[in-house]
């Protein structure tokens, strides 16, 4: 071989091994795992993730997605904007390490819900998982609402924040869900710095969606804080309530406890009734925009009743016999739904027991809608749907 041909063979066996060299490099020292979470991140979603508040939350390992799907789009006449995807953790090969579990899940839709038929069976939005007490509002300008749930083994932290959109091009509600365990030392829910963190993925994913979407919609301040919900020991006498449970009275030992939230623009409210020794009597649920248009939804039509508003009627019974009333809300709202539950059985016999229910319907509603610029709920009945 001539000399110039042997050395052109060794320069090009040299950069073959060069680039295997730096392809292990690449490889081994965790450029393909950045890589590989780099474009999960930014092609999750339609591409509204915030990929540094992710991160955050889930720390610095190997991410990937699932359960990513889109469809329709916000000014869609026919089909309701549907997004929703999953970030998680990639165990990788077996290390004999613990990477520890977590994932973010992410929903945004459009509201109200177009396509019903598509999903009879469905319910319409991410259910808003909350432990038997009240979750938070979120303030700092978002409608929306902090909430936390316990298996027992994990805490989940549900963040949902409501985008009222440019007019005519409807609503978008984007839904976050972040589940990072409690094997690891403080609950993270505990921690505000974390917590915080976990909210400002969901108003950051609107922030994005609006923009992506053609929303158009004014939106909060960036968070400094995310409300931490009310526990079991934060409980006051019904008298002493001025939150979500003020102005209702208490029932001897059957109402002695009230557990509340603040009063603010969330579009789901609680205000939690227990008896002396702590265990829930009476819960009483504000539903607003599409968790209201949901209720109705999964009490009545996903049951196969005609829906009583249909009708004209403005408040009722439902099929679980929980007691229901309606308030017309600003153009474009949509009405509000308001709910009253009694979990145990005993409390719903007597006439009695139904004057302190409706009675306890009333306060909690007419108070909430005044607070969210609606019109006075109808009086709450014992009515029952036709």
């Amino acid at each position: 071989m001539a000399p110039m041909k042997r050395w052109a063979a060794r320069a090009g066996a040299g950069a073959g091994a060069l680039v295997v060299l730096a392809g292990g490099v690449f490889w081994f020292g965790g450029g393909y795992d950045r890589w590989s979470t780099d474009r999960a991140l930014t092609s999750a979603c339609d591409g509204v993730l915030p990929a540094d508040g992710i991160r955050a939350a889930l720390g610095e390992r190997p991410l990937k997605s699932f359960a990513d799907r889109s469809e329709g789009g916000l000014a869609d006449p026919r089909t309701s904007l549907r997004v929703t995807c999953g970030i998680s953790r990639d165990p990788g090969e077996n290390t004999g390490k613990d990477v520890g579990e977590g994932s973010v899940t992410v929903t945004v839709n459009g509201v109200p819900t177009l396509d019903l038929e598509d999903r009879r069976y469905e319910s319409l939005y991410p259910e808003l998982r909350t432990a038997s007490l009240p979750p938070a509002p979120l303030g700092q300008g978002w409608t929306g609402v902090f909430a936390t749930s316990d298996s027992g083994t994990d805490t989940e932290a549900t963040t949902t924040v409501l985008l009222d959109c440019a007019p005519d091009r409807g609503d978008l509600l984007v839904t976050v869900a972040v589940d990072v365990g409690t094997n690891r030392g403080d609950t993270p829910v505990d921690n505000p710095e974390r917590r915080t963190a976990f909210a400002r993925i969901a108003t950051d994913t609107a922030a994005n969606a609006s923009r992506r979407y053609g929303c158009d919609a004014e939106l909060g301040k960036p968070l400094k804080t995310a409300p931490l919900p009310v526990n079991e020991d934060e409980y006051v006498a019904p008298a002493d309530a001025e939150g979500t449970c003020a102005g209702i009275a208490a029932r001897g030992k059957t109402a002695a406890r009230a557990w509340e939230s603040d009063r603010g623009t969330a579009p789901y409210e609680t205000c939690v009734l227990g008896d002396t020794r702590g265990d829930t009597t009476y819960l009483a649920v504000a539903h607003y925009g599409p968790y209201a248009e949901g209720a109705l939804h999964d009490y009545v039509e996903r049951a196969g009743d005609p829906d009583p508003t249909e009708t004209g009627q403005r408040s009722g019974v439902l099929r679980n016999r929980s007691y229901w009333t309606t308030a017309d809300c600003p153009a474009g709202a949509g009405p509000a739904f308001y709910t009253l539950s009694t979990p145990r059985d005993e409390e719903k016999g007597t006439k009695a027991d139904q004057a302190y229910a409706l009675a306890t319907l009333k306060t909690f509603a007419e108070r909430s809608a005044k607070a969210h610029g609606c019109a006075a709920p109808a009086e709450p009945s014992g009515k029952e749907a036709p």
